[in-house]
């Protein structure tokens, strides 16, 4: 019940909309985050680099590539620690972020959750016998233990790595006892 006429402009405009306002509105928010991002990476540098690091766990080759862009930024990537970090990237401090220990290969959610749990209820650590103690050992096995050794997350403990190396059967074993 419409004229022919208004009916062919309409659908002209439709298809001209199709072609290009689409991709104008698209290409108006895409500015408007890249706006906003750029922002937070000057102003807040370090917090940017820990939440796009942090968004990165499970993909090895972006987090190498974060490290790197925060080097360029004269920001320091820690190493993990079973007494400082978390599952994700945290600031530690203006220009430091602290390494998180779920992206360490081979380190669960579950087993990190238990590490965390346990410094948050006893203090900080101390070694790797009263880690082992104070560890939920379902969650925390001997495999996600190596993959912190390896990684250096349990060089704040004293000794070296083969030190921790040689000594991790004994303490899995009596911490199994006491649990």
């Amino acid at each position: 019940g419409h004229p022919k006429k208004l009916m062919d402009e309409l659908a002209a405009q439709i298809e001209t909309f199709g072609r290009y306002g689409f991709n104008k509105s698209h290409s108006v928010a895409y500015s408007v985050l890249s706006y906003q991002t750029a922002w937070l990476k000057a102003h807040h540098p370090a917090e940017f680099i820990g939440a796009i690091l942090t968004s990165s766990i499970g993909d090895t080759d972006s987090v190498v590539k974060f490290i790197n862009e925060a080097r360029g930024l004269e920001i320091d990537v820690l190493p993990p620690d079973v007494n400082e970090s978390g599952w994700k990237f945290t600031v530690v401090g203006p220009k430091r972020i602290r390494f998180g220990l779920g992206a360490v290969r081979n380190a669960g959610e579950g087993g990190v959750d238990s590490i965390v749990a346990a410094r948050r209820q006893g203090g900080p650590l101390t070694g790797i016998f009263d880690l082992c103690d104070r560890i939920d050992l379902r969650l925390c096995n001997k495999r996600v233990l190596e993959a912190l050794i390896a990684s250096g997350a349990l060089d704040g403990l004293g000794g070296h790595r083969a030190q921790l190396w040689a000594v991790l059967d004994s303490a899995l074993q009596e911490a199994s006892l006491r649990q």
